[in-house]
């Protein structure tokens, strides 16, 4: 497989993952609301869900409506990351407690000297958030 087939495959499928995590009853947004926020038809939205190959476009505009994180993971697989023009003051406390929080996270999964795959996904989904918050920090250098 080319690397532009692997990279959609790991798009496709961080897509499904991300959906799952962001989007649906009980989560952060639901279909319908980012439906009437973004003014993408539900069912589209259901069909991105599913897998369907998502526009960057699309992805551009959901960027508003979704947490950083969320768009980091379909757009890691090429080794990107989006950090928007505009930047906010730091909240360097912010970043430390986050940052210990991982520290300690990671600390803990290894400390029976195996961080087994529900460890990894934990640890992967915190590291995200986390370079989300810490993107604005080092978007001037």
């Amino acid at each position: 497989m080319s690397t532009e087939g692997r990279i959609a495959q790991d798009v496709a499928e961080r897509q499904i993952t991300m959906f799952a995590i962001f989007v649906g009853p009980g989560l952060l947004t639901t279909r319908a609301a980012l439906s009437r926020a973004s003014g993408i038809p539900e069912s589209t939205l259901k069909s991105y869900a599913a897998g369907a190959a998502m526009p960057f476009a699309t992805v551009l505009a959901l960027r508003r409506f979704l947490p950083r994180e969320a768009i980091f993971m379909l757009t890691e697989p090429a080794g990107v990351r989006l950090v928007d023009n505009e930047q906010s003051e730091t909240n360097w406390d912010a970043i430390a407690c986050s940052a210990a929080g991982l520290v300690s996270e990671v600390c803990q999964a290894r400390a029976d000297g195996v961080i087994d795959h529900r460890e990894e996904a934990s640890l992967k989904k915190r590291t995200r958030a986390f370079l989300a918050e810490a993107a604005d920090v080092v978007a001037d250098g």
